[in-house]
């Protein structure tokens, strides 16, 4: 009788004992700050966001960065004083039922303070901006260590199971450890065992303060990712030394301000980005490692923890898209799970000082007051357009009971996501797109493409209710030639439309996102491109980290960027432009229309007549992702 097949266990969801934590599984939220407080005290919306992710399954919840010192002042939360206690209390309650290891993470910024004193190793400032923080005294970092013990301790009496420190991106621990903010001449600078020496204050500060009880996590830079920066060498060294100090944990992350792409990475870099680094720093220490960086599908999360890259995986904006990533896992739904696609919408709209939300999860920052509930009067809603305001209207409508179906003259779902793909750096966009089809199949909504929506073809559906999230047309401005020979909508050459040969000489009229994509992709087929764009700069619009990496990639390509030029007019062979004040010419073979859109879709909503008709996306306002699929969605809440 041959012998029973054995299936292999899972390595995600696999227990893990730390100190006297036992995690249920290998998956952790790490700390991402969601500006979700009111003035620094953990409220209804912030407690709401992390229980919804606690609810989903993950093992650990790392809450976003605390400060430490009642002098900073900053966008993060604080654990300065007894008052903060009271909301931090709350949420580590809220969570508690689902057996998740709760922590806090401890931060100084240094010099990067939003207002306040800002402090550093040296006088050195953070940019050329900026101004040049006070050189701390030994008496002052020993005050600061004392701040650290004083939150660990804090963080212990309002139930948190274990504290974290931030020690990496640029923030007072990790500027110790760099030799490019760290050029004192006493015990705490010169060599790294002398630059780690105010880290190891800390840990030892607070093993002292709280006991074995609370244990110590420590997040470093594996790689400042900066020339003259500190090293996944220095990492090393200074794990070692940590974790001898009784730190129970190592989080490996990278980069700073300056190398922000290597921090939170958009789509364009590779998955698993940080392994390596992670990989070095677990052969080197006893304790524990977290592993970061676009571990958000399974696979790959999975194979981090097989080869012995890390013990844990931190899944970030992966839980920012998908609460229930884990639950998803461990139910063997990996298919089910919102997938990120690393936009980085939630860091932009954080870092500007507002709230997070997500390009493909209109529940967040929102979880305390969204449900998606049957409803009690079931409708037909029919939905022209499949865009990404459309789908979303669509899914949440058919979650609500409606019978939904949905129409779209293209012969894919999706609308204009397929032209923004199509630059090298977008493709992940379209696994948004994917997952929005299956679930729509799998909810049961009825898709028709191919068909132009008329009057005539609503009049024989008969709905109740028509959502018109028919997109938009791109803008044509006024300028005297664009209808000729050779100018086409940017959107053409994205989808293939227009041929594209090596070496041909193509100006790009618009330095927006659609723009600077084209410019992308005509780059990669080896044409010769020169962006016009009428504003003082260009990729207005675009996430600020994506937009620096992204200019630089095209300038080393060979693109020319005239920002401040305004096009003239458009001749055979040739754009006019003004430059300042003075006329230019630049010889063309092709023009690449990008300067924006205008609503699609009046002349159907006129000839809907006196039909309920909703307007959501583009078709109301043109404006982006984000605004796009959380109007799709608010649209059907209402329905």
């Amino acid at each position: 009788m041959p012998a029973p097949e054995t299936v292999a266990s899972d390595p995600l969801l696999e227990p893990l004992q730390i100190g006297p934590l036992r995690l249920k599984n290998r998956i952790v939220m790490p700390p991402m700050g969601t500006g979700l407080d009111d003035e620094g005290q953990m409220n209804d919306a912030a407690i709401e966001y992390y229980r919804r992710r606690a609810a989903g399954g993950v093992g650990m919840v790392i809450v976003e960065a605390l400060l430490v010192d009642p002098a900073t002042e900053g966008p993060e939360p604080r654990i300065d004083r007894q008052s903060c206690l009271a909301g931090l209390g709350r949420l580590v309650d809220a969570l508690r039922p689902f057996d998740v290891a709760v922590g806090a993470q401890l931060l100084h910024p240094g010099r990067q303070v939003l207002s306040g004193r800002l402090v550093g190793p040296s006088p050195i400032p953070l940019n050329s901006v900026s101004p040049q923080p006070h050189e701390l005294t030994i008496a002052e970092i020993e005050q600061i260590v004392d701040y650290f013990a004083d939150a660990a301790a804090l963080a212990q009496q309002a139930g948190f199971h274990f504290v974290e420190i931030h020690g990496a991106h640029g923030y007072l621990p990790s500027d110790f450890l760099s030799p490019l903010a760290n050029v004192r001449q006493d015990g705490y600078g010169g060599d790294v065992e002398r630059r780690a020496r105010f880290p190891r204050e800390i840990v030892r500060a607070i093993v002292a303060r709280c006991g074995e009880g609370l244990p110590v996590f420590y997040r470093i830079n594996g790689d400042e990712a900066l020339k003259g920066g500190s090293t996944v060498d220095d990492a090393i060294a200074v794990s070692r030394l940590l974790v001898d100090d009784g730190a129970a944990c190592i989080s490996v992350t990278a980069g700073n301000w300056r190398s922000l792409h290597v921090t939170l990475a958009p789509m364009f870099l590779q998955r698993g980005h940080l392994l390596d680094i992670a990989r070095e720093v677990r052969s080197a220490v006893s304790a524990p490692v977290i592993a970061v960086g676009r571990l958000d599908d399974p696979d790959d999360a999975r194979r981090a923890l097989q080869t012995g890259a890390a013990d844990l995986v931190a899944i970030g904006r992966g839980l920012i898209a998908e609460p229930e990533w884990a639950s998803k896992v461990a139910a063997g739904r990996a298919e089910e799970i919102r997938p990120c696609i690393a936009c980085n919408a939630c860091v932009e709209l954080v870092g500007s000082g507002g709230e997070i939300r997500c390009a493909v999860n209109p529940e967040v920052g929102h979880e305390h007051l969204w449900r998606i509930e049957k409803t009690a009067r079931p409708r037909r809603v029919a939905i022209v357009g499949s865009g990404p305001a459309g789908m979303e209207a669509a899914r949440v409508a058919r979650l609500r009971g409606h019978a939904v179906s949905l129409w779209d003259s293209g012969e894919r779902l999706g609308g204009k996501l397929e032209a923004a793909a199509s630059a090298p750096s977008k493709s992940e966009v379209l696994r948004f797109r994917d997952y929005e089809a299956r679930t729509l199949q799998r909810l049961g909504v009825q898709v028709h493409l191919g068909v132009s929506v008329t009057k005539a073809v609503i009049e024989a559906e008969d709905p109740d209710v028509v959502v018109l999230a028919t997109g938009a047309d791109a803008l044509m401005p006024p300028i005297p030639g664009l209808d000729g020979e050779g100018v086409h909508d940017a959107q053409a050459l994205l989808l293939g439309e227009v041929p594209i040969r090596a070496g041909e000489h193509v100006a790009v009229i618009g330095g927006s996102a659609t723009g600077c994509e084209t410019a992308e992709l005509l780059l990669a087929r080896g044409a010769e491109v020169t962006m016009l764009e009428m504003a003082g700069s260009i990729g207005n619009g675009i996430e600020p980290i994506t937009r620096r990496h992204l200019l630089r990639e095209l300038r080393s390509a060979g693109a020319k960027l005239l920002s401040g030029a305004r096009v003239t007019a458009v001749q055979p062979g040739a754009v006019v432009y003004l430059l300042g004040d003075e006329e230019r010419s630049l010889r063309v073979d092709k023009v690449a229309v990008a300067v924006g859109w205008r609503p699609r879709g009046a002349e159907l909503r006129e000839a809907l007549g006196e039909r309920e008709v909703v307007l959501v996306g583009d078709a109301l306002r043109p404006a982006d992702f984000v605004a796009a699929v959380n109007a799709g969605a608010e649209a059907a809440l209402k329905l």
